[in-house]
């Protein structure tokens, strides 16, 4: 289960949940309703201009590199799902250096929709954005933790959830060469920086939270115990035509 899903599962009432995901929506914002209490999705940073209430962000921030290698072999393998890739994306050096690799986190977190020739201030921004106006920083690296601190910032249970988002795509591409690595860390080097700065912010979550780490054991524990009795459970509802087949 991806993030997405986790917080589809807490909000299941529609008017509390905006999911943001299609372009039309970063310009036509969303309708600031009493009921809304979330609104998730890929915008950047200033998307609360569209709420008149305080708004509180959080994100997940992960490894860059593995970000945009992931992000290479999905929009090669499902090029209909990123209509835009410039043409004379062939590679996935190429594909860094293009909208949608070139550092990436840097520019949503600093709410800038370019970066070539400011790389260093909107570094800065960036910086700037993550400490002042994220209420917690995520890392994808360190997902059961991160749900769990997350949910402990909104109040949420969450006492399992069924891993099914592994990132399949990738898994039938090669790694890259350790040529393609070098030259993505010089490519990449500014999302390398906010990553080890959001890594850090994490760590201090973990060292003002000790008990976190003896729930986190727990939490993994039943996890793994549920998604052995899932199967099951499933069956079990089918049975009872509580659930389709």
């Amino acid at each position: 289960m991806s993030l997405q899903g986790l917080v589809r599962r807490r909000y299941k009432d529609e008017r509390e949940l905006e999911l943001v995901y299609y372009p039309y929506q970063l310009t036509e914002g969303f309708e600031d309703r009493p009921e809304l209490k979330v609104v998730m999705g890929h915008f950047r940073f200033g998307y609360h201009k569209f709420s008149q209430r305080e708004a509180r962000y959080f994100t997940f921030l992960r490894n860059p590199i593995d970000q945009v290698v992931s992000s290479y072999h999905y929009a090669k393998d499902f090029p209909e799902k990123v209509p835009n890739l410039p043409e004379e994306v062939n590679n996935l050096i190429d594909f860094a250096y293009s909208n949608y690799g070139y550092n990436f986190q840097t520019r949503f977190v600093a709410g800038a929709a370019r970066i070539e020739g400011k790389e260093e201030e909107t570094l800065k921004k960036a910086k700037e954005n993550l400490q002042k106006h994220f209420a917690f920083v995520g890392i994808t690296e360190e997902f059961d933790l991160s749900v769990l601190f997350l949910a402990k910032f909104l109040g949420w249970k969450v006492k399992y959830y069924i891993k099914r988002n592994k990132g399949l795509t990738r898994q039938v591409h090669p790694n890259p060469t350790k040529d393609e690595l070098e030259k993505l860390k010089d490519i990449l080097k500014h999302d390398l920086e906010l990553y080890a700065l959001g890594k850090q912010l994490f760590e201090r979550h973990k060292g003002k939270n000790p008990q976190m780490l003896k729930r986190l054991k727990r939490f993994r524990f039943e996890n793994k115990l549920f998604q052995k009795l899932e199967p099951i459970y499933v069956q079990f509802k089918k049975l009872l035509g509580l659930v389709a087949d």
